[in-house]
């Protein structure tokens, strides 16, 4: 009896673990659906790490066209439109050839990086979950 009461505690902890885990993963990447373009057009975004060489930054333009410098010793300037559908902004690269596209989730006004859906950075690994937070300049 003593050991089938510690199989039950075992099992239940684990799915406590669970759903705990499952939380705190969609917590960090769900999107603020009532965000709008007026919100995070106009604005330059910072990488919480910094990029090759220098700051990587996204400038999210009010005209619907975006910027990306992936640091300072980069030599690679990405560029083409940006969308916000549901709290999600993706930057396409249509305009650039390479046809790369990235999506982010708008979390606390932050762009939250989601790897499911995007293409790599040319010279900066960027993680899921990773963010981009407004400049103060």
């Amino acid at each position: 009896m003593a050991g089938l009461i510690k199989k039950i505690s075992e099992v239940i902890i684990l799915a406590l673990l669970a759903v705990l885990l499952l939380t705190a993963c969609r917590q960090r990447t769900q999107a603020d659906e009532n965000v709008t373009e007026k919100d995070i057009g106009g604005k330059t975004y910072v990488w919480e790490k910094e990029g090759f060489g220098g700051d990587f930054t996204i400038e999210l333009c009010e005209d619907g066209t975006f910027e990306y410098y992936e640091g300072a010793l980069s030599s690679y300037i990405g560029s083409g439109k940006w969308s916000l559908e549901k709290g999600i902004v993706t930057l396409d690269e249509d305009d650039s050839g390479y046809g790369l596209s990235f999506r982010f989730a708008v979390r606390s006004g932050d762009l939250v990086f989601l790897s499911e859906g995007s293409d790599m950075f040319i010279y900066t690994k960027v993680k899921e979950g990773d963010r981009f937070s407004p400049s103060e300049e």
